[in-house]
């Protein structure tokens, strides 16, 4: 965890656009055993603060509503509703719910729902997509740009979503803060 705050800020803070503020993306912290944490993150405040919810789960659409949510009541100062917010997501009624609905586990991302594959169909040409997606069959070490956060993690989510039901098994870095550089040689 203590890395977090480079992969919140992987860039320099004081040159970084104003068209980042209000982007919303998302970084990954693997651990020793190959486990993904989710980093969700917004920034605000002329990219000086970024809001950041860790998980395990990658619910990219929950999580980016809930940033907009918090990000809302911060921009209005209105600190209260951020922590009443968080609590609710927490506590948890179990007398009203006492079962629960699993999601259908081997149903591919649709378009529609996923964020990240509609911006990456709109961000990457077809050409690109089927050379990307090749590389990624043979196990190539991939590197994407972008001049937005929120676009580059969408498109690097989005084609590793295109392998379903395979998924990537290297190591994987949505956003590469200064510190990792050494991982593109």
């Amino acid at each position: 965890l203590q890395t977090v705050p480079k992969f919140c800020f992987p860039f320099d803070v004081e040159r970084v656009s104003q068209t980042q503020v209000g982007q919303n993306f998302t970084f990954v912290l693997t651990d020793i055993e190959s486990k993904q944490r989710f980093g969700f993150c917004r920034l605000t405040s002329g990219c000086r603060v970024c809001i950041c919810l860790l998980s395990y789960i990658p619910w990219f659409e929950i999580y980016y509503k809930l940033l907009n949510t918090l990000a809302d009541y911060l921009s209005k100062h209105q600190v209260s509703c951020v922590m009443v917010t968080l609590s609710s997501y927490f506590l948890v009624c179990f007398l009203q719910h006492s079962y629960f609905i699993a999601p259908d586990i081997n149903g591919l991302p649709t378009i529609p729902e996923s964020r990240n594959l509609t911006e990456y169909f709109v961000a990457v040409d077809v050409n690109n997509m089927l050379h990307l997606y090749a590389s990624m069959l043979h196990e190539r070490r991939i590197i994407i740009t972008s001049s937005k956060l929120s676009t580059l993690t969408a498109c690097v989510h989005g084609s590793a979503a295109m392998l379903y039901p395979m998924h990537w098994q290297h190591i994987f870095i949505p956003v590469l803060p200064p510190h990792l550089l050494d991982y593109c040689w």
